[in-house]
């Protein structure tokens, strides 16, 4: 209906008879060829081969496939990368510095990246209610917005486990002071209670005869700092001691056997005070006992771990933090690459 119908042949008289007229014959070929090029009557296999007027549309290359691929390798990037940033933005966040002095701006930005999070959520819902459209693929928009909550949660609470592992201790003995040359015998606990590393004089040892442990589930072990004035210091009374070396399953508990850190080390002058909270109280209890078996007085305990460079151990503390991030990070991308090539091949092989 598309093309202008031939105009019919007219016979005119000639004085070599009834012939057809040049103009007869040039539309009545312009018919025939057009008829032999996608005119009515050819088959729609025909119109794709010759490209003719009719099966134009058929025979374009049409772009979707070239646009499907690029969409594809656009969202294998954005479900691999979105997620990892997200895991290691928080967990970043959580584990180090700005955590210890501001706590409230730490975890408001962590929860902000939450709602960030759960943005994808909403766009993946919007996905799946355009689907019938076939503009987005709303399968990948819920993989991204699953997989980065994951993220969320894990570099939440592994990085708040790091923090309180690694990064506090670290932060708080930095903060703390540094005590030279103290005599055990001649100080008290009070005056050193910002301690955090305590160098104390040469003749300053351990007194094994008086260690003890109290046992809950693990043993926390016991041991007071002296030295050798301390005899005199508390001649005519009952002994004092407010400095004492601590370590957990490295003694009975029911006899002086302590054997924890670097108690034989005879260079061992130094004390990195013990900073988890969680095990002060069970080492006070360990004092306690100690107090009553031995007859001795702790009125103010400083709990310490007994060491030649306490130095060290504070910077290890940091190394340990900082391996505990890089791990984390590593493993979860290593995690995520396989969950998006799982993806892509659940997708593509089961057409889901």
């Amino acid at each position: 209906r598309f093309l202008p119908q031939p105009r019919a042949l007219t016979i005119h008289s000639t004085p070599f008879g009834n012939e057809p007229s040049a103009h007869a014959l040039t539309c009545s070929a312009a018919a025939q060829q057009v008829t032999m090029h996608g005119g009515y009557g050819t088959t729609p296999m025909q119109d794709f081969e010759s490209g003719a007027y009719g099966a134009g549309p058929a025979a374009m290359k049409s772009p979707f496939s070239t646009r499907k691929r690029q969409t594809n390798l656009a969202s294998l990037v954005a479900c691999t990368f979105v997620p990892v940033m997200t895991f290691a933005s928080v967990f970043s966040l959580m584990s180090f510095s700005l955590h210890y002095s501001d706590e409230s701006t730490c975890k408001a930005l962590s929860f902000g990246i939450l709602f960030i999070v759960l943005m994808l959520g909403w766009m993946a819902v919007g996905a799946w209610r355009r689907a019938d459209q076939g503009m987005q693929d709303p399968k990948w928009y819920t993989f991204v917005f699953v997989t980065a909550l994951i993220a969320w949660i894990f570099a939440f609470v592994f990085g708040n486990n790091n923090f309180k592992m690694n990064i506090r201790p670290f932060m708080d003995i930095m903060n703390l002071n540094i005590y030279p040359s103290v005599d055990p015998a001649q100080y008290r606990g009070q005056q050193l209670m910002d301690a955090g590393r305590i160098i104390f004089t040469e003749d300053s040892h351990l007194d094994l005869s008086v260690s003890m442990g109290f046992r809950n589930l693990d043993t926390y072990c016991v041991a007071p700092i002296t030295s050798k004035t301390a005899a005199n210091a508390t001649a005519g009374g009952v002994p004092s001691y407010d400095f004492w070396a601590v370590g957990i399953n490295c003694c009975s508990g029911h006899a002086p056997d302590f054997h924890c850190g670097e108690y034989n080390n005879l260079n061992a002058r130094s004390g990195l005070r013990l900073m988890r909270d969680d095990q002060r109280a069970y080492f006070r209890l360990a004092v306690q006992q100690a107090e009553a078996a031995y007859n001795i007085r702790a009125p103010h305990p400083i709990f310490m771990y007994w060491m030649q460079d306490p130095m060290a151990e504070v910077n290890a503390y940091q190394d340990a933090g900082y391996k505990f991030w890089l791990v984390g990070v590593a493993g979860y991308a290593g995690f995520q690459v396989i969950l998006v090539i799982i993806a892509a091949v659940v997708f593509s092989k089961f057409g889901i």
